[in-house]
């Protein structure tokens, strides 16, 4: 678990939420109550095969992430969920990693904007 800001894209609503750290999952999800809250809007709906793999149908949108003292916007399902999850598409985009000895998050690469 580990503490991260959330909000909408444009950081008009922003809260610190408690997460699951999941380096099995690519995108983060988290549960339209907290989507309502924030104002994060679904863009497109579309079909995600679970862990369990069950294969479900749910709206993506746009949200803003901080971790670490590192930003950014990524995709976000929205899906019926007890706890908040953190993907790897928000660790990688931030270049941060999780210690797997210590399970603590740490800078991977120097963070920012990069085409290769």
């Amino acid at each position: 678990m580990t503490k991260a800001f959330i909000g909408d894209p444009h950081q008009a609503r922003v809260e610190e939420v408690e997460f699951l750290v999941d380096s099995g999952s690519f995108h983060p999800m988290i549960p339209p109550s907290l989507a309502g809250r924030l104002g994060i809007k679904p863009i497109v709906e579309t079909e995600f095969i679970l862990a369990d793999k069950r294969r479900v149908r749910a709206p993506i949108s746009l949200a803003y992430f901080k971790l670490l003292d590192r930003e950014s916007v990524f995709p976000v399902v929205i899906v019926d969920m007890p706890t908040p999850l953190l993907g790897v598409t928000v660790f990688e985009g931030l270049g941060i990693k999780i210690d797997p000895v210590t399970g603590k998050l740490e800078y991977s690469h120097p963070f920012g904007l990069a085409a290769l």
